[in-house]
This record gives C-alpha cells, structure tokens and sequence, in this order.
C-alpha cells in the first residue's frame, strides 16, 4: 500500500527541513569564517543556500499557485522546483569531495579527485538537461494543476545510477585517504563515519527514485526535498563535528611528545614509551639542497593537513605515532 503524502506534507517539510539545511549551512560557514579556513568545500556550500532557495520558492509556486499566476509562471516554478533540485544535490557533493581533496596530499590521489568532480559536473548537467528534454518533448503538464512533469523510468534510472556512483566515491575515497594516513585510529574511525553519512542520501535517493517509478506526484516532491535537506546536512557535519570535538577537548591536558632538542636524525617511537624501553635510531644524514627542499615541504604538507582538519585532529593527539626530530 502506497504511502499518501498530503500537499500540507509537502509544504511543511519545504519550509521545516529547508530551512534547517540552511541554518546548518551558516552555521558551518560561520564556523569557516571564525577559523579563517574558507575553501572551495565552503564556496560549494553557499551554492546549495542558493539552490535551496530556489527549491523552497518553486514548490510554493507549485502547491498553492495564485489565480493571478499565468501558466507561465506555474511552469517556470516547476523548473525553479527541478534545477534547484539537482543544485542543491550536486554543490553539497561537490562540497564533501572538495573537502576531501583539501586534505589529500598532492599527486595522484589529488589528480584522481579532481576528475572525479568533473564528472560530478558532467552527470550534474546531463541530469538537468535530460530532465527539461523529456518535460519538453510531452507539454501536456502544463496546463494541469498542480503543475509537475511526469519524469518516466528514464530520468528514475539515470537519477538512480548517477547518486549511486557519486556517493560511492565520497565513500570510498575518504575510507582510503584515511585507512592510509598516520592518523591515530580513533580519529581515522570517526572521520570515516563523518564521511560514510553519504549513504544517508543514497538511501533516500532510492526511495526518490521509487516514486519517480511509481508516478506519485507529491511523494517524488516529499522525498526530493528530503533528499535536499540530509545532503546539506551532510556536506557540513564534518565541519561541524570538527567543531564539537574541538570545543569538547580545548580544556583537556595531553601530553606533549616533541620534548626533544631536535639532534640530528634521531626517531622516538611513541608506542614504546609506555610499554618498554624507547627505541632510538640514532643516524648522521647529509642531505642535499633538493631532498632538503622535499623534507621541509612534506612537513609543511603535514602541518596543513592539521590546520585543514576543522579540529578532528589536534597537534596534540600524535601520541601513538612515530615522533620524529630533525636538525638542518
């Protein structure tokens, strides 16, 4: 038995959980502002306020069309309604793959992320030109009220393996920047659930993608804006998980492991500290000005990689890692 959704359903999520995603979204942008860590992550954010906006202003224009509204308007709403759909959905990717590409380190893992959103820009466009076609090639809606093209299994299909593949890769990719990366595995676990949220919204654009199937006018609208809400809900809980963390654990007192003088080449394994005697590798290295020029900017990579991690990772949780001192 089909789930009835009401116009009143549909209006009351428009404005409750739109405006929640947004709310959430200043507050990340806040937070952003506040830590002077403004990047493009943050730009694909702003993008999917204005993508909200126009959804919220189309559905209105769509569940209670005024008698004065020409049946130009109410059509142009239903496409205001649609592209501010697929802005919302595609910034707030775009959003959490910039994320993680400000924190992946140079080369081809880097390389391997940008082309993966070209392609969340290609499958962005192709969904939204394939959506005006087919409502254009059948006119008909248009003249109903409530005005709202009928998509078809090709749109449901497309929609279905374009959300699956792009929230795979926000998947995957993080779960593998992580697993290897020298973070302690405290913060690798809950780095990957901030970021396993993505499966959040493929569920949901499962049941979306249903009731394009289905033909159900308001529930494709009820789930599409729910759909919205949880992918800019997402696209900030890094940040502002980052933030919790952070305020949570200001006040704690850990212990600092760089207590050294900085002697030349010398390694203190911090696991051992606790358990037994300290390994120490005491070397003499002569380097030249290129792998000098290399080492100094691994550590510079190192250290933006903390200043970039919105708090998840302080300076001071290194304590299960390899401590290393080097004199130049």
């Amino acid at each position: 038995m089909a789930i009835t959704i009401t116009s009143k359903d549909v209006h009351d999520i428009d404005i409750a959980g739109l405006t929640i995603a947004i709310v959430v979204t200043f507050t990340r942008l806040g937070i952003r502002i506040k830590n002077r860590k403004l990047g493009w992550d943050d730009f694909w954010a702003t993008f999917s306020i204005i993508g909200a906006a126009l959804l919220m202003t189309g559905v209105l224009i769509i569940l209670d069309p005024k008698p004065s509204m020409t049946q130009l308007t109410r059509v142009a709403g239903y496409y205001i309604t649609s592209e501010g759909f697929y802005t919302i959905v595609w910034t707030s990717r775009l959003s959490i793959l910039c994320t993680i590409i400000r924190i992946a380190p140079p080369g081809t893992m880097r390389k391997f992320l940008l082309v993966i959103g070209s392609l969340f820009g290609v499958m962005w466009i192709f969904l939204a030109m394939q959506e005006i076609f087919i409502c254009e090639r059948e006119p008909d809606w248009k003249a109903a009220v409530p005005t709202q093209c009928h998509l078809g299994k090709a749109v449901a299909i497309t929609q279905l393996i374009t959300d699956i593949i792009a929230d795979l890769c926000l998947l995957i990719a993080p779960l593998r920047l992580f697993w290897n990366s020298m973070l302690p595995s405290g913060h690798r676990m809950r780095l990957n659930i901030v970021f396993s949220t993505c499966l959040l919204t493929t569920i949901v654009s499962l049941v979306h993608a249903y009731w394009i199937f289905a033909n159900l006018g308001l529930n494709e609208i009820f789930t599409g804006i729910f759909e919205t809400t949880i992918s800019m809900i997402v696209a900030s809980l890094n940040v502002l998980v980052g933030f919790l963390y952070h305020t949570m654990t200001k006040g704690s007192s850990l212990p600092s492991e760089r207590t050294g003088t900085g002697g030349q080449g010398i390694e203190l394994h911090g696991r051992s500290v606790a358990t037994g005697p300290i390994s120490v590798d005491i070397t003499t290295t002569t380097y030249t000005d290129a792998e000098a020029g290399a080492f100094k900017e691994s550590n510079k990579r190192h250290q933006d990689i903390y200043n970039l991690n919105d708090g998840l990772y302080e300076e001071g949780d290194k304590k299960s890692e390899i401590v290393q001192f080097r004199g130049y």
